[in-house]
C-alpha cells in the first residue's frame, strides 16, 4: 500500500500545477511552487539530520520511509498493509527501506515539473486566445 500512496501523492503534487489554468485562482496558482519549496526544505532537513548522525555517532542517521510512517501513523496502519499482489508488495518493501530523502525529492520534482508543465499549457492557451482576438 505504501507504493500506491506514494504514486497518489506524486500525481497530486504534479496535478496541483493545473491550478494555473483556472482564471480566478489568484494567489492559489503558486501553491505548487510553494509546495515544491517546502519539500526542498524537507530534503535539506533530512540531509542535515543524516549529517548530524555522522558527526554524533559516525553513522548516517537519515530516516527511512518505514520509520517516518511509523512515527506519523503508528504501526499497523493501512500504510503497511498488503495489497495481495506479490510483485507490488515486494516493490513497496523496497520503497519503505529507502531513505525519506528520496521520497521528498520525488515529490519536489513532481511538484515543480507540474508547475512548469501547466504554466506552459496556460501560456499556450493565452496565446491562442490572443491570436483569435486579432
Amino acid at each position: 500500500m505504501a507504493l500506491t500512496f506514494l504514486l497518489l501523492l506524486i500525481a497530486t503534487a504534479w496535478g496541483l500545477g493545473a491550478l494555473q489554468l483556472w482564471p480566478r485562482a489568484g494567489r492559489v496558482r503558486d501553491l505548487s511552487m510553494w509546495l515544491g519549496g517546502a519539500l526542498a526544505l524537507g530534503v535539506a532537513a533530512c540531509v542535515a539530520w543524516g549529517f548530524a548522525g555522522v558527526l554524533r555517532q559516525g553513522d548516517w542517521q537519515a530516516l527511512t520511509n518505514a520509520q517516518a510512517a511509523h512515527r506519523l501513523f503508528g504501526p499497523g496502519t493501512r500504510w503497511f498493509g498488503s495489497t495481495g499482489w506479490p510483485l507490488l508488495d515486494r516493490a513497496a518493501n523496497v520503497y519503505l527501506s529507502l531513505d525519506l530523502i528520496l521520497t521528498l525529492v520525488a515529490l519536489c520534482v513532481a511538484s515543480l515539473h507540474g508547475f512548469v508543465f501547466w504554466a506552459g499549457v496556460a501560456e499556450r492557451r493565452r496565446q491562442a486566445r490572443v491570436r483569435r482576438g486579432r
